[in-house]
């Protein structure tokens, strides 16, 4: 048994998910787990030591009061740049906040003696000021990525491998990368890692002199102590790219073995003949607080619809005049609800982790994006022939209902998801035995240093092997200049001579 330290600074459900059965089955493990968080896990378990940090942070309110966006629509429509530089410093801010709370002062503080702890696993998500506390007690970091490379996490596996073997966007990626593929790509990747080093990385590096006092840089705490990256995703939903021992595939380590319904949703499931329609549109935002004109097309299309609707909500008492066919819940997992055979559709907003669970569970999805990952989720997903997209700009009655009647009556989509479902579960270990083992592997073997490369904090030059050009390039040159010196000089020497006998003729 190990004793490990889990460190999940975000509010969000979609993270918290990961945690709550990460650490479930760690303890069931016989593994001593002591847990800082914002969300409760709901549940006693042994060997379970749960540490609620609170106030929470309001990463999305701040993010648009950052941005001076009115509403996440608005937020949704600011260039990319602008987006991930807000981001980067709300997500720091936010770790600021978490950090500062007294329970996380109070852990700071120990010293190397008192901290007892194997590993240290980490919501890697704008939280690499956290890479500090591993330096400070010389204790390795496992880091959890909920979602895919997208937005900043690029920059992770670039700094690992060269960003011609790693496609940009997927809906672009060629097998056959041609030159100007590569050089796309390569610009792409150093324009975008200089924007990371200069917004993201510098926020993390104030939080890393400011709560652990150090003056190393987080290139160097990334590369020296961080022992493992486990990335919640797998092939056929991770993008194609050359991977390193140090970063493992766990995608769907969150869904786990169904749990029984409560009766109150059981009953009002198995009472419908038609079925069960499930929506969810992230957390991002609560449903009141949804435009009204969205709102209202929603109530319109569920009312008339002839299946029951169960929607996750988190404030149903500010939506008035609900359909008498919708049963709002926020109490139980959507894993548990998507488990049910009775659920015939899953409306949502794109998320990756709800994309996961619907084709786990077989349930096809229509998709209400908003952000450009989740447009870029839901594009994957017509792709592979599991769901539709709508825009949310763009909703009607009649969009709605055509885009559902497709997904209920059309057969090729529970073809297509069941071989989709199969492909992603394929693998030697499931996901959360995967990431088990690992995180087993790192506290057996002296924080896994046999596996933890170096090429993390190789420089840009070197990785893309722009000085070895550049010497080559010398080499040639020199080559060159050196046969031009040697045909001129013959044919000096040989002018010489030629005047010579001029002269004794």
């Amino acid at each position: 048994a190990a004793n490990l330290l889990l460190i999940f600074p975000h509010a969000s459900e979609s993270h918290f998910a990961v945690m709550r059965t990460l650490v479930t089955e760690l303890s069931s493990r016989d593994h001593n787990v002591t847990v800082y968080c914002t969300h409760e896990l709901g549940e006693r378990l042994e060997r379970v030591t749960e540490i609620v940090v609170q106030p929470e942070y309001d990463l999305w309110g701040n993010l648009q009061n950052h941005t001076s966006a009115s509403s996440l629509d608005q937020l949704s429509r600011f260039p990319e740049e602008m987006l991930q530089n807000s981001l980067a410093l709300v997500g720091a801010a936010a770790l600021d906040h978490f950090l500062s709370q007294k329970p996380l002062q109070k852990l700071l503080k120990l010293q190397s003696a008192e901290f007892e702890y194997d590993a240290i696993v980490v919501d890697y998500f704008y939280t690499e000021a956290l890479l500090g506390l591993g330096y400070k007690h010389q204790t390795p970091i496992i880091g959890i990525v909920s979602t895919d490379f997208g937005n900043y996490m690029e920059s992770v596996q670039e700094s690992l491998v060269p960003a011609a073997c790693s496609p940009i966007d997927f809906e672009q990626f060629n097998p056959n990368l041609s030159f100007l593929d590569r050089l796309s790509n390569i610009r792409t990747c150093m324009a975008r890692r200089k924007q990371f080093y200069r917004v993201h990385h510098a926020a993390q590096y104030k939080l890393i002199r400011k709560h652990f006092q150090l003056s190393t840089t987080v290139e160097e705490l990334q590369a020296h102590h961080l022992a493992l990256l486990l990335l919640n995703n797998h092939v056929p939903l991770l993008t194609p790219r050359m991977m390193v021992q140090q970063i493992v595939n766990a995608g769907g380590l969150h869904i786990r073995g169904p749990h029984e319904l409560p009766w109150n949703i059981k009953r009002f499931v198995e009472e419908s003949r038609a079925g069960i329609i499930y929506m969810h549109l992230g957390n991002e935002q609560n449903c009141g607080e949804l435009p009204k004109e969205m709102i209202k097309i929603l109530f319109e299309f569920l009312g008339a619809r002839k299946e029951r609707v169960i929607w996750t909500c988190h404030d149903a008492t500010k939506l008035k005049g609900l359909p008498k066919n919708v049963m709002i819940q926020h109490g139980v997992p959507q894993i548990d609800i998507l488990a049910h055979p009775h659920v015939r559709a899953f409306i949502m907003n794109g998320d990756l982790l709800s994309l996961q669970e619907g084709i786990v569970r077989h349930v096809p999805m229509l998709g209400l994006p908003i952000f450009q990952n989740e447009r870029k989720n839901m594009q994957l997903a017509e792709r592979l022939g599991v769901g539709l997209q709508l825009k949310q700009s763009n909703l009607s009655n009649l969009a709605l209902n055509w885009a559902v009647d497709e997904l209920l009556n059309q057969q090729k989509y529970q073809v297509s998801i069941r071989e989709v479902s199969s492909e992603f579960r394929d693998r030697p270990l499931g996901a959360l035995a995967s990431a088990i083992f690992w995180i087993n592997y790192v506290v057996r073997h002296k924080g896994g240093t046999a596996i933890r490369t170096r090429g993390i904090d190789i420089e840009s030059n070197q990785l893309h092997l722009y000085d070895l050009f550049i010497f080559y390039l010398a080499v040639l040159l020199a080559f060159v200049l050196l046969l031009l010196g040697a045909y001129y000089a013959v044919m000096y020497a040989l002018q010489k001579k030629r005047s010579k006998f001029s002269k004794l003729s």
